[in-house]
């Protein structure tokens, strides 16, 4: 089984393709591209690079897990008073009303990630994007023919690849940080599970450096979501490595006091979101990421300052991908988008799907739908048409037989006669209606009384019409030379009689060929009897007598 994770942010394109399965996931190809929504100048489309991304993982366009940008949702962290999953799953937009008071709640997409249970509450992460920015992020995919199976929260999916990889195995809490020009991003854990999902803007124009310290703390409580980007797709162009307008820390262009004043908003906001979170435990390790931390020592860097161990995870390694921990790798730029493809395969640790309501998946043969359902309307329609054609032969066929049946009992009724019985004939001897079979027991037993052929096995009764059918008919097959002409007639069908045709011919041999050709007859025997030649005033020829039986029928052993 192969699953495609497409991470799709406004600066980058990023494909990972996973195959196996969900106790077995290996990584096959992991392609990232850079690309700016925001020049109006752009030559490139994003559909185009989006082919072009696929093209290169050579990716299916099918089994395809996408993501939602965090900084595009709110996020809420809420509380409902049950614990069973489908009556949260029923009610979890109505609660969540109270929380997204600034839109209406029937423009949203709701999603939750349950973390907790206590005292027969749950206490739910929950996620709310507008229902446009979905159907927008539908419509561009289905340009480049991709209808995916699911869309993720990308924080969560993040959460998603370190939670198979056991990050969080025997560690109370944690934090994922996802450190990018452009954006940071946070993912709370607690056992094992999402409590917080955070991503916030990092653009030099909010840059104010002489105004930071390492550990501000504020906002007390509650999540922080940012505006949603409601700007429609613009074109995008590619960007060359040294032409990203944001800070980088791995930006060589940038002063060390730039680089220090960017860490220092970091570890300020990541403060900020460990502050809103009451956790339980302590954190025990942060796991960092993101295209900012392929810097050498940036571990020791966020160690030293949170007095917490941070490291690195070579995923391409543990998925048995190519490993490394360099610009561009599956490990430092892929974590989210590996996630959504094992998403795709069954690997799910925070449950969050945004194909809901009207956008639900529809199934892998969505696009045929329509061909399918006119073909099986078709078919119905033709079998339809086969099986009432099927029957109105049937009822044709039925009242001929109703017809022919008609005809034998009214041909019986006139020969025999009954006025005494109710249907005005005599009963017959087979039992039923079968009136071909009991008008042929009637003709043997006549056959029988009075001769002339029929029952006992003495053959067929031909009539006299019959007799000379034959005889015409071979009469007709005599060369025409020999002046074949009929004077006289004597028909007795009876098989003990024979019938004598007398006839003239040209040619004394008219005799011997009309012979022949009563050879072989399946019904009569035919030879010439008495022959003479004509007197001069009958006129010239010959006159015979053709003696014309009824031919025995054979005996079989």
């Amino acid at each position: 089984m192969i699953s495609v994770g497409l991470e799709l942010t406004g600066t980058s394109i990023k494909v990972a393709v996973v195959e196996g399965s969900a106790a077995k996931p290996k990584l096959k190809a992991f392609v990232t591209r850079k690309i700016d929504a925001r020049k109006g100048e752009a030559e490139d489309d994003i559909v185009s690079v989006l082919k072009e991304v696929f093209k290169e993982a050579k990716a299916p366009k099918t089994g395809v897990v996408a993501s939602i940008r965090a900084q595009d949702c709110m996020i809420r962290e809420i509380t409902v008073p049950f614990t069973a999953d489908d009556k949260i799953r029923k009610t979890v937009k109505y609660q969540a009303e109270n929380y997204f008071t600034s839109l209406s709640i029937d423009d949203l997409i709701i999603e939750y990630s349950k973390f907790a249970e206590a005292e027969d509450k749950s206490k739910l992460l929950v996620a709310g994007i507008k229902k446009s920015h979905v159907a927008r992020r539908l419509e561009l995919l289905e340009e480049i023919g991709v209808d995916p199976q699911s869309i993720d929260l990308d924080v969560a999916a993040l959460f998603n690849t370190y939670a198979h990889l056991g990050a969080f195995e025997d560690v109370g809490a944690a934090l994922i940080v996802e450190v990018k020009s452009e954006t940071l991003k946070v993912g709370v854990v607690e056992h094992g599970k999402l409590r917080l999902a955070r991503a916030i803007r990092m653009r030099l124009g909010s840059m104010k450096l002489d105004t930071l310290t390492p550990k501000s703390m504020g906002m007390p409580s509650g999540a922080y979501p940012s505006q949603a980007d409601e700007s429609a797709r613009l074109p995008v162009v590619i960007l060359d490595e040294d032409d990203d307008e944001h800070f980088s820390l791995e930006d060589s262009g940038i002063t060390e006091v730039e680089r220090e004043g960017l860490l220092h908003r970091v570890f300020m906001e990541i403060d900020r979101t460990v502050a809103t979170v009451h956790l339980e435990t302590d954190i025990d390790k942060i796991y960092l990421t993101g295209s900012s931390c392929v810097l050498d020592g940036i571990e020791e860097v966020f160690t030293e300052h949170f007095e917490i161990e941070a490291v690195r995870l070579d995923i391409g390694a543990k998925l048995g991908g190519k490993s490394g921990l360099g610009k561009k790798s599956v490990s430092i730029e892929g974590g989210t988008a590996v996630g959504l493809a094992l998403k795709g395969l069954g690997i799910d640790h925070a449950g969050m799907d945004f194909r809901q309501e009207e956008f639900g998946y529809r199934g892998a043969f969505a696009q045929v739908k329509k061909g399918m359902a006119c073909l099986l309307t078709l078919m119905f329609a033709f079998t339809f048409l086969y099986a009432y054609g099927l029957k109105q032969e049937r009822g044709e066929k039925s009242n001929r037989t109703d017809s022919v049946i008609g005809m034998q009992r009214h041909l019986y009724t006139v020969l025999f006669p009954d006025v005494t019985t109710e249907d005005g004939y005599q009963p017959l001897a087979s039992g039923g209606n079968n009136f071909a079979t009991e008008l042929g027991f009637k003709r043997d037993e006549l056959a029988n009384k009075y001769g002339g052929g029929g029952g006992g096995g003495q053959g067929p009764t031909l009539s006299s019409l019959e007799i000379l059918r034959h005889f015409s008919r071979a009469k007709s097959q005599v060369s025409p030379r020999f002046q074949l002409k009929v004077m006289q007639v004597t028909i007795d069908p009876k098989p003990t009689n024979q019938s004598t045709f007398i006839v003239r011919t040209s040619e004394e041999f008219g005799t011997v060929m009309l012979e022949r050709k009563f050879k072989g007859h399946p019904v009569l025997i035919g030879k010439p009897g008495r022959i003479r030649a004509l007197k001069a005033r009958e006129g010239s020829g010959f006159q015979f007598e053709f003696i014309v039986k009824i031919r025995k029928p054979s005996v079989g052993p």
